[in-house]
């Protein structure tokens, strides 16, 4: 295959193979410049489409004249598809947010069943173990209690994992002071002869069941003065 600089030389050397040679040059410079001008307007419509990036640029534009047939087959209009695909866009943005908040909002009201459901749980042992005042003791011991990812409540005793009933009771035990004490009818009250002292949790924790039982008028007060608040 001869090269241009040999084509060239050639037409040279015949008549008139000078102005020959400068019209095969012009030729060949015009198609270079439409080959470059078409290149960089098909790149401009490849950026557009965003398709530019991938390896496989032909069989992108194949896929977006498939598409486009098929669009015009479905009777729809191909200049009209970026437009139909913002709105698309936009509808499943909408779809998408009302879905989150559905959502949020059913975690929510289930959350708060489960903590009610608890709570409720709490009270019943209490109230079985004896507990003063049951709704004041409650707010003491439920940070105690976690909730598992199958809605199973545990009651959190140092290492230990318990169930309510027996978390509780154990609590209860511990805290001897927490439960009512049997008090003999003509026993006698603790706060004869004054308003008496009003005690707090904090107190009780101190005090032996003798001393509750000494003070219990008082104590009973303070308690439910603390479960108001």
């Amino acid at each position: 295959m001869y090269t241009l600089e040999q084509i060239f030389e050639a037409l040279g050397k015949v008549e008139n193979g000078g102005t020959m040679v400068a019209d095969l040059q012009d030729a060949i410079r015009n198609a270079r410049e439409e080959a470059a001008k078409s290149r960089i307007e098909k790149n401009k419509i490849l950026d557009q489409l965003n398709l530019r990036q991938g390896d496989d640029v032909d069989g992108a534009l194949k896929n977006l004249v498939a598409t486009l047939a098929a669009v015009q087959s479905a009777g729809g209009d191909p200049s009209q598809l970026g437009v139909q695909m913002t709105e698309l866009q936009k509808q499943v943005k909408e779809l998408t947010d009302k879905y989150n908040a559905s959502e949020e909002k059913a975690k929510a009201e289930h959350a708060k069943r489960v903590k009610t459901a608890i709570r409720s749980e709490l009270i019943s042992a209490l109230t079985n173990g004896k507990a003063i005042q049951p709704e004041a003791m409650l707010k003491i011991i439920e940070g105690n209690v976690s909730i598992g990812d199958d809605d199973k409540a545990v009651y959190k005793a140092g290492d230990k994992s318990l169930s309510i009933e027996e978390g509780v009771k154990g609590w209860l035990k511990e805290n001897p002071w927490a439960v009512k004490a049997e008090i003999q009818p003509g026993a006698g009250g603790g706060s004869q002869g004054g308003a008496g002292k009003t005690y707090s949790y904090e107190d009780l924790k101190g005090m032996s069941r003798e001393e509750i039982n000494a003070h219990w008028e008082d104590i009973s007060k303070g308690i439910s003065k603390g479960a108001e608040e």
